[in-house]
């Protein structure tokens, strides 16, 4: 966006006057640092508290950990805010926000745990050499427990902490709004103001901007009427993508002078859809998508991604009536209920107007968590009881407890080893890119750490015995290992890219596409969604630019992949019927 070369280290941008510098955050090498810095504390804490030695802990601590981007980005925040007057923090998409700003409580029940494992030594030391006499490990408790207490201190004063919330004029954006805000307050994180990003300027009459500026003046009411007593303040959308430093400044000169929005009374629902007849599955898809067991949707925040997955799944339930189908949401914001246009929850449910044989669930990762965990540890208890005394048993219950990182990748891994077995065919509406991309590697992550366990309980099997618990390990692998298998099969799963013909997105594809085959998955085909049509002079510019910008994605990609275009409809289409109508006016060009 700024066009400068960006790292982890902080780069001066040039500006006409005051200091401004800027980074982008490197987790895994923040993490490695801040374990760097504490591994000794960590690892005298585990090797006190259990049974396990030294070597053991080292090797537990060099595995990676699925989710510490938020539990990181947290600390580094806090300390760029030591040596900065002022940190501005472009986040994660809503879902991995909210679970950022949740750290610090993390933290302090950490330093809890911690502190329980370091307690059964301290009753050792006292039965055996009298008074306990607290070392650097007691250090790293108190360092740890004060972090978490100061985070959450600094994100509820709002004498030192706001939080902007931007959104599209979309109703699919005001949902998400909605429960965002509602999660932020219920924090005690206070929201300055919303910004409505990209609302359609008035212009002559034109069929596809009239019915847009519709659909969003509907989308401003229902905002009006969510927070009444919110500042709100829009942006126009500008005809030319905003890149460097001159056009980011420039909007922000307007958006200093920019007042609250005072939406209209929407006159129509906007352009039809066209109805279908008997639904396809393989119109406008590509073949290689209609073939697929596990088809993966993602992309960039925004772009649409849980329209076309809801879309790409209704009509291939409608093509293979003989399958069971499953469009899972693991977003942890959802929007595929509101997008079908159907109450949903975290078990599978039928859709109004769908084909019979499509279920739909949209993954409640704490409770899937829970139940996973009940279902594959029911025989910890037991063999907690044979492990050791009360103290380690209730040390690693803490530890079993603690809700991890990532819990929303985790759970997502668990639905699909349940899942996959039950149906012939599951989509994936996937979180926006990042944490996809941790979602995909999660089963190899998770498959060390069962390894890993497994060979600790066979070097302390007659400390800690076997059982089922052993048992219950062995069959994790064994899906995992299937799991990655399937993942990397390209005749039973596929990643299909959703993303808009402008640049900022067309760039975060071609990464994304990278990091794919990195992994060995397949890219049948990549959607390009909201692609408009000519009509009045300003579509008639947009789409030769949107046309550029595909033949720029185009040369990116090679010829490896479709690419599929998607018609910009407004309002965007809700409801089985309206998804299937518009899936099929989708067009494909070849690889």
């Amino acid at each position: 966006m700024l066009g400068l070369p960006l790292g982890a280290e902080p780069v001066r941008v040039p500006t006409r006057r005051g200091e401004l510098w800027t980074a982008e955050l490197d987790a895994p090498a923040a993490l490695t640092r801040w374990l760097a810095e504490r591994r000794d504390g960590l690892e005298t804490l585990a090797e006190r508290g259990t049974w396990l030695d030294r070597d053991d802990v080292h090797r537990l601590l060099d595995l990676s950990l699925p989710g510490a981007d938020e539990l990181i980005g947290l600390l580094e925040l806090v300390r760029l805010a030591e040596t900065y007057e002022e940190v501005v923090v472009d986040t994660a998409p809503t879902g991995h926000t909210l679970r950022l700003l949740a750290m610090p409580d993390e933290l302090r029940r950490l330093a809890e745990a911690l502190d329980r494992l370091q307690a059964r030594h301290r009753i050792v030391a006292e039965s055996l050499g009298g008074a306990w006499r607290p070392d650097r490990s007691d250090d790293l408790l108190a360092e740890i427990e004060q972090q978490g207490r100061e985070i959450g201190n600094l994100l509820r004063d709002p004498a030192r902490t706001a939080f902007h919330w931007v959104l599209l004029p979309e109703a699919l954006a005001v949902a998400e709004t909605r429960d965002g805000v509602r999660a932020l307050d219920a924090a005690g994180i206070a929201v300055a103001e919303l910004i409505v990003n990209r609302v359609t300027p008035p212009g002559e009459p034109c069929a596809l901007c009239d019915a847009r500026r519709r659909a969003e003046e509907q989308a401003l009411a229902e905002l009006r009427t969510a927070f009444p007593n919110r500042s709100i303040r829009c942006l126009g959308e500008l005809e030319r993508e905003p890149r460097g430093v001159t056009a980011i400044r420039r909007i922000g000169a307007s958006l200093e002078g920019v007042s609250k929005a005072v939406p209209r009374r929407p006159r129509s629902s906007g352009l039809p859809l066209p109805s279908p007849s008997q639904p396809s599955g393989e119109e406008g898809m590509g073949a290689e998508v209609t073939k697929l067991r596990l088809l993966l949707v993602g992309g960039k925040g925004g772009v649409g991604k849980t329209t076309c997955a809801a879309s790409l799944a209704l009509r291939l339930a409608a093509s293979r009536p003989d399958h069971r189908a499953l469009l899972l949401s693991t977003d942890p914001a959802h929007s595929l209920a509101d997008v079908l246009e159907v109450p949903l929850g975290d078990d599978e449910r039928s859709i109004l107007g769908a084909p019979p044989n499509l279920r739909a669930r949209e993954l409640d990762a704490a409770r899937t968590f829970a139940d996973w965990r009940a279902r594959h540890f029911d025989e910890v208890e037991d063999w907690l009881e044979e492990a050791g005394g009360a103290a380690e048993q209730a040390a690693w219950r803490d530890l079993l407890d603690l809700a991890p990182p990532g819990l929303d990748e985790l759970s997502a891994v668990s639905a699909l080893l349940d899942a996959l077995p039950a149906f012939d065919l599951v989509v994936v509406d996937t979180a926006p890119t990042g944490h996809t991309l941790q979602l995909l590697g999660t089963p190899a992550a998770l498959l060390a750490w069962v390894q890993l366990l497994l060979s600790l309980l066979l070097k302390y099997r007659e400390v800690a015995g076997l059982g089922s618990f052993a048992s219950a390990l062995v069959e994790l692998s064994r899906g995992l290992r299937h799991l990655g298998e399937l993942l990397r099969d390209p005749a039973r799963a596929g990643f299909l890219v959703v993303t808009r013909a402008a640049e900022l997105p067309r760039r975060e594809t071609v990464r994304l596409l990278t990091a794919l085959e990195r992994l060995g998955l397949a890219l049948p085909a990549v959607v390009v969604d909201a692609v408009a049509s000519p009509g009045c002079p300003r579509c008639d510019r947009l789409a030769r630019a949107q046309d550029r910008e595909i033949g720029r994605l185009r040369r990116s990609i090679g010829r490896s992949c479709a690419i599929i275009r998607a018609p910009a409809v407004f309002p965007p289409p809700r409801g089985a019927q309206a998804l299937v109508a518009w899936g099929q006016r989708w067009e494909t060009e070849a690889p």
